[in-house]
C-alpha cells in the first residue's frame, strides 16, 4: 500500500485510500466546522446545532419552548451592508494585447465580450454575490467551475464541504483537495450509468445510508479529489471521484490549480483559510447580546409603576383600578405611585458605543449601514467625497473581489480551449451595447503570451441618477466633456436609451467596416445617411493605428479612400463607384480632419507634401513596415 491516496492504483484501492483520507481529515476540521457554525449561528440569529443533511432535527434546532431572548444582530447588519456595497460590483473581464496589431487587438475587444456573455451564461455575478457573503461569514469563500461537454456551469460551494492537509497548506496552499458532497443516487447513477448496479451495492451497504433515506431522495455521500502536479509538467497529477470503497471516475489533472475561486474577508497570516468579519465582531456582538438580554429582564422587572400603600390606611386592593376618574377611599395617607429606573443611563451609552465600535471595526459608516446621512454633509459634493472616504477602506477588499472575477475568466478561457479541442468549436452568444450576437471562440483565441487580463468596473460614476447627474455636470462645467454623444453616454439613463443607441449603432457601423478592411481588405463606401463627420474621425484613427502597426498599404489605401468619400459626400460632391481600384498613392485624410487630429496642414505649392498625403504623417511606405516594439 503506498503513502498517499494519489500514490494507489486506480479502482478500490484508490477509492479505500481517499476514504481513509478524508475520514482522518474531517477530525482533523472540527475545529473549521464548529467554528463556521458559531459564526453562521451569529449571522442568522438561529440556534443551528448541526449542518446534517440526513438528520432534520439538527436543522435550526430551538432549545425547549419559545425563545423570547432579545438580539441585537450587528454581524448580520455588517454583513448585509458590505454585500450590498462591494457585491454590487460587477466587474467585467478586459483583454489587452501586448503587442501593437490592429487586427489582435480587434480580436480582443470580442473576446471581451465573448466573456461577458459567458458569465452571463454561468451566472457568475449572482453566484459572487453569494460567494463574498460567505467569506463574510465564514473562514473562506469558494466557487466552483467545470464544464459539462461544450456547457461551462459554476456553483457556490459551502466552505464546510472542502478539507485539506493542514499541515502541509501552513505557509501555502494544499497539494491536494477534497469535496465532501451529498448528491441524490438517482443523479449519480444518471451521471454513471455504467456503475448504476455498483452504486446501488455500495449505497445499500454503506452503514450511513439508511439515516440518508429522505422523502424523495436518498442522499450518497461522493468525495470529489484532486491533487496538483507536483513540479512543472509532473505525471503525478489527478482528479478522481470516489464513494465509500467505489471508484466513479479518475483522470489526470495537468493545471497547477484547483478549479475553485477562493476569497477571504481577512487574512488569517497562516493557513489556507482567512478570517471572516463575523469572527472579527463576534466579541462585540457577544457582548451587545449580553447587555441586551440584561436590559430586556431589567425593563420586564422594573419598567411597570409601584404602588406604596401605608399599612393600616384601610384601601382596598380591588379600588386601584386604571379607569378615568375612579374614587378610592382611604383611611391615613393616600396612596403613592413609584416608576424605578430599569437600568442606569450608562448601559444604554455603551450598548450605542459598541453598535458603533462595530461599524468602525467593519469599516462602515452610519449612512452606508443605515441608511441616513450624516449631520453637516448637504451638498452632492461632500456627498461624495465622504462616500469615497469610505471606499478607501475597502479598496483591498474590493480587489480581491475583482481579481476573483478575473481568476474566473482564466478558468473560461482554459475550459474553451479544451471544448474547442473535443468539440472544435464553441460558439457562444456574446453581449455588447446590450445585445446578444453569436461568436466562436476557436476564431478569437489569443495565445497567454499576446495579452493581458484586467478588471473593468462597469461605471466609475455614482450608481443614482441624482448622483449621476451630478458628477457629469460637475465633469461638463469644468470642461472635460464637451460632445453630447459622450454626456448622453455617461448618463446611461433608462429614459435616454433610444439616443444613446444613436450613437451606439454609429460605433458599432464603423468598427464593422474597418473590421472589413483590415481583416478581409473588403471596402465598404460611406452612405449619406452615416454621421459622416464622426466616420471620417473614426477612419482618421484606424488609419494612424494600421500606419504604426504596419498595415498592408492596399488597406491603408483603402481607409484614405473612406476619408476623402466622407469628406465628397459632407461637399456634396459624388462618390467614385465600388469596385473601382484603389488610387497608386494614399489620398490620406483632408486637412481639417488631420487638424482635428493635432497634426498641421499641408503647405501649399510644390514645396508641399506629395498631394494626397497630409504634413505630419510620414508617407505610405511600398512595402509593409516592421510593427512599433512595445
Amino acid at each position: 500500500m503506498s503513502k498517499f491516496w494519489w500514490q494507489e492504483p486506480e479502482g478500490e484501492d484508490l477509492a479505500n485510500a481517499v476514504t481513509d483520507t478524508v475520514n482522518k481529515m474531517i477530525q482533523d476540521h472540527s475545529y473549521r466546522y464548529n467554528l463556521n457554525m458559531d459564526m453562521l449561528r451569529m449571522y442568522t440569529g438561529r440556534d443551528y446545532e448541526a449542518l446534517d443533511r440526513y438528520d432534520p432535527s439538527a436543522r435550526g434546532a430551538q432549545p425547549f419552548g419559545e425563545d423570547y431572548r432579545m438580539r441585537l444582530n450587528v454581524i448580520g447588519s455588517c454583513v448585509d451592508t458590505l454585500v450590498s456595497r462591494i457585491g454590487k460590483s460587477r466587474p467585467r473581464p478586459m483583454y489587452l494585447t501586448k503587442r501593437g496589431d490592429y487586427n489582435l487587438r480587434q480580436r480582443a475587444l470580442r473576446l471581451t465580450d465573448l466573456m461577458e456573455g459567458v458569465f452571463h451564461n454561468a451566472k457568475i455575478y449572482d453566484h459572487m454575490t453569494r460567494v463574498f457573503q460567505d467569506s463574510l461569514v465564514f473562514d473562506i469563500g469558494a466557487l466552483k467551475i467545470g464544464r459539462n461537454g461544450s456547457e461551462i456551469w459554476a456553483e457556490r460551494v459551502f466552505p464546510s464541504e472542502l478539507y485539506w492537509d493542514l499541515n502541509a497548506a501552513m505557509f501555502d496552499k494544499p497539494p491536494a483537495l477534497h469535496q465532501i458532497k451529498q448528491i441524490p443516487m438517482e443523479s449519480l447513477i444518471q451521471m454513471y450509468p455504467e456503475k448504476a448496479d455498483e452504486i446501488e451495492y455500495y449505497a445499500v451497504h454503506s452503514e450511513e445510508y439508511k439515516s440518508r433515506q429522505g422523502a424523495d431522495a436518498d442522499m450518497i455521500q461522493v468525495v470529489e479529489s484532486w491533487h496538483l502536479p507536483s513540479i512543472d509538467d509532473a505525471d503525478d497529477g489527478l482528479h478522481c471521484m470516489t464513494m465509500d470503497g467505489l471508484q466513479l471516475d479518475a483522470e489526470s489533472w495537468d493545471y497547477d490549480r484547483f478549479p475553485f475561486v477562493f476569497l477571504r474577508w481577512g487574512e488569517a497570516g497562516v493557513g489556507f483559510t482567512g478570517i471572516s468579519l463575523a469572527e472579527q465582531l463576534k466579541n462585540i456582538q457577544f457582548e451587545i447580546n449580553k447587555l441586551a438580554l440584561r436590559i430586556q429582564q431589567a425593563m420586564h422587572l422594573l419598567s411597570v409603576p409601584w404602588i406604596f400603600v401605608q399599612a393600616g390606611s384601610r384601601v382596598v386592593d380591588t379600588a386601584l383600578r386604571n379607569q378615568v376618574g375612579s374614587i378610592v377611599n382611604y383611611v391615613g395617607n393616600p396612596p403613592t405611585s413609584y416608576t424605578p429606573t430599569a437600568m442606569h443611563p450608562e448601559v444604554y451609552a455603551h450598548l450605542d458605543r459598541l453598535y458603533q465600535l462595530a461599524y468602525q471595526q467593519s469599516g462602515l459608516s452610519e449612512m452606508s449601514a443605515t441608511g441616513k446621512k450624516p449631520a453637516g454633509l448637504e451638498s452632492g459634493a461632500a456627498l461624495r467625497t465622504f462616500h469615497d472616504i469610505e471606499s478607501e477602506r475597502f479598496m483591498y477588499q474590493g480587489q480581491k473581489y475583482e481579481a476573483a472575477f478575473m481568476e474566473v475568466a482564466e478558468w473560461c478561457m482554459d475550459l474553451g480551449q479544451e471544448i474547442v479541442q473535443e468539440f472544435g468549436k464553441w460558439p457562444v452568444k456574446g453581449i455588447k451595447d446590450n445585445a446578444l450576437f453569436k461568436l466562436d471562440f476557436k476564431d478569437l483565441n489569443m495565445a497567454e503570451e499576446d495579452f493581458t487580463l484586467q478588471p473593468y468596473p462597469v461605471s466609475l460614476l455614482p450608481s443614482t441618477p441624482a448622483g449621476r447627474l451630478s458628477a457629469v455636470t460637475e465633469l461638463i462645467n469644468t470642461g472635460v466633456i464637451t460632445d453630447p454623444s459622450h454626456i448622453v453616454r455617461l448618463l446611461e439613463f433608462p429614459d435616454m436609451e433610444a439616443l444613446t443607441g444613436l450613437y451606439r449603432t454609429f460605433e458599432r457601423d464603423m468598427e464593422w467596416r474597418i473590421s472589413e478592411i483590415t481583416e478581409f481588405g473588403r471596402y465598404h463606401q460611406p452612405e449619406p445617411v452615416m454621421n459622416l463627420e464622426f466616420a471620417s474621425e473614426r477612419m482618421a484613427q484606424a488609419f494612424l493605428e494600421g500606419q504604426q502597426d504596419g498595415l498592408e498599404t492596399e488597406k491603408l489605401n483603402m481607409m484614405n479612400d473612406f476619408i476623402a468619400d466622407c469628406q465628397d459626400l459632407i461637399a456634396g460632391d459624388q462618390l467614385t463607384p465600388e469596385g473601382v481600384p484603389p488610387t497608386e498613392a494614399p489620398a490620406g485624410p483632408p486637412a481639417d480632419m488631420m487638424a482635428a487630429l493635432g497634426a498641421p496642414a499641408p503647405a501649399p505649392g510644390p514645396e508641399g507634401p506629395p498631394m494626397g498625403i497630409p504634413a505630419g504623417l510620414p508617407p505610405v511606405p511600398t512595402e509593409t513596415p516592421e510593427p512599433l516594439p512595445v
